[in-house]
């Protein structure tokens, strides 16, 4: 008698699992010793803008709590195609919303604090006021999650997650980009006077863990709350790992809507959560995994 009985792990659905944060997720989640039977839904298993994906989905799999990354990220991304941002960002979070709330399944939904637009500093508190079509699509889905499954609903603001797992090739983080760019000697573009506070993938899962553990809900800021650092300097350390020259450094003026927000993270601290990686740490980690994904 006594011995945990094995069927109370926590079922999880982590949309997005073939993404960036998604797949890391699931490995964090795996890695919890029982605690989460995890089931990923990545593209390849069907298009969740599509009417009746999200809810097969949920009917087959009755989550306890379904986990929503899968979205389309980035300003220019989503301004190159808008119809597929929205798509993307709105008409599947509507129907993964709907199909959670149908199930009583609690929906997390994981977005940007992009929200925040061009405020210097915010707390969760903060009026959001999106600048860019992404950060305007991923407040609609926040919206359409408290419409559809307001239920324990926790809504988790991410701002700079970086890391491995972003496919080569893609122009999806500036620190990946950045690295790359420095390892083979190519030109490093960076956004003048722009400053980011970065966090490492591996503590923006944990902190995603930790808001399943505690069953905490409402708005939560995710990311690192320290001195933002310039562009140019994270340019100046890529160069630095990979013994390339500064020169190879060119500052660029900033594309309009690209935000710098300074995010309070008292309520992610307050369930135990503290950024554990510094941003050298976590650039050495990624040039390794990137040099170790490329091909010879």
């Amino acid at each position: 008698q006594g011995a945990p009985v094995h069927s109370a792990a926590m079922r999880v659905l982590v949309t997005g699992a073939s993404g960036f944060v998604g797949r890391a997720l699931v490995e964090e989640l795996r890695h919890a010793e029982g605690a989460y039977e995890v089931h990923p839904l990545g593209r390849q298993d069907g298009d969740l803008s599509q009417q009746g994906v999200a809810g097969a989905a949920v009917a087959e799999l009755r989550p306890d709590v379904v986990v929503h990354g899968a979205a389309r990220i980035g300003v220019l991304r989503c301004e190159d195609q808008p119809e597929l941002a929205v798509r993307s960002n709105v008409l599947a979070t509507a129907h993964v919303a709907r199909a959670a709330g149908a199930s009583g399944a609690r929906l997390v939904y994981l977005s940007t604090s992009d929200v925040y637009g061009s405020a210097a500093a915010a707390d969760e508190e903060t009026p959001p006021a999106p600048e860019s079509l992404y950060a305007l699509t991923k407040l609609w889905g926040e919206q359409a999650a408290a419409l559809y499954a307001p239920e324990g609903l926790a809504v988790l603001r991410l701002a700079n997650p970086y890391g491995p797992g972003v496919d080569a090739g893609q122009a999806k983080g500036a620190v990946p980009t950045m690295l790359r760019q420095a390892d083979a000697r190519e030109p490093i573009p960076v956004f003048r006077g722009e400053a980011r506070t970065f966090c490492w993938i591996g503590d923006v899962v944990r902190a995603v863990r930790l808001v399943l553990e505690a069953g905490a809900e409402g708005t939560l800021n995710l990311g690192s709350d320290g001195e933002p650092v310039a562009l140019v300097d994270v340019a100046r350390v890529a160069c630095e790992l990979t013994g390339a020259p500064h020169e190879l450094i060119e500052e660029v003026e900033p594309p309009p809507g690209r935000v710098m927000t300074r995010i309070a993270t008292e309520r992610i601290r307050a369930l135990g959560w503290r950024p554990t990686v510094a941003l050298d740490d976590g650039m050495r980690m990624l040039l390794d995994s990137l040099r170790t994904a490329a091909p010879a």
